[in-house]
């Protein structure tokens, strides 16, 4: 899935404005780059190729959604 939210446990991310996902659509994104095509994984079908380790791993980078919330990190 688009990367669209920074990520705030120790893996060195832009901040969620400079993360093109967060401000383009996939369309505008392979217009941008100038790419035949552009195509992302889904949130829901990456979980399932996860299987059952799919719980353990945090998405925050993929929903905004974070375990803890950045301000307490």
């Amino acid at each position: 899935p688009p990367i669209v939210a920074s990520c705030y446990y120790g893996v060195d991310t832009p901040s969620s404005e400079e993360l093109i996902s967060n401000r383009l659509s996939v369309e505008e994104i392979n217009e941008f780059i100038g790419s035949d095509s552009l195509a992302f994984l889904s949130f829901d079908t990456l979980k399932k190729h996860l299987g059952k380790d799919s719980k353990s791993f945090c998405y925050a980078c993929f929903t905004g959604d974070y375990p803890v919330k950045p301000a307490e990190v």
